[in-house]
């Protein structure tokens, strides 16, 4: 029974297979940059407000001024939740070391522009017209 097993692994895996390194087909100069596209390459989508190409990322912040890349920056690569912790516990100066300048002031025209009047409409949703009538009372 052993014998029969021995043969068949060394038919299965031979000893000089084992040692040779395969052998990899050559590329051609097509092949290669087709692997590139696929594998390397990044494409960059565009910002619709202002068509510039949106070249930033959690870990890379827009290089211009522009309001409309920093808005879409903010809105799909910033842990707002995070910054909120850091501003609250540490202060202003703490996340001008953290993000830099640039950011910061980036980021307080988007609080102005963008957060505060929709956390003040929610605000004015949640607050009843009358605050004296309470709704659903049985007490006259």
């Amino acid at each position: 029974m052993e014998d029969v097993l021995s043969d068949r692994l060394s038919e299965v895996v031979s000893p000089k297979a084992a040692l040779e390194p395969a052998v990899q087909p050559k590329l051609t100069a097509k092949q290669i940059g087709q692997l590139r596209r696929q594998y390397v390459t990044i494409v960059h989508g565009h910002v619709t407000a202002c068509k510039h190409r949106a070249r930033f990322s959690a870990t890379q912040q827009p290089k211009g001024n522009c309001v409309a890349c920093w808005q879409a920056y903010f809105y799909t690569c910033v842990d707002l939740e995070g910054i909120h912790i850091v501003l609250t516990k540490q202060g202003v100066k703490a996340l001008e070391k953290q993000r830099g300048r640039k950011f910061v002031r980036a980021f307080h025209g988007f609080l102005s522009q963008c957060l505060l009047p929709k956390l003040n409409a929610e605000a004015e949703q949640l607050v009843p017209a009358d605050p004296t009538v309470i709704e659903g009372s049985s007490i006259v």
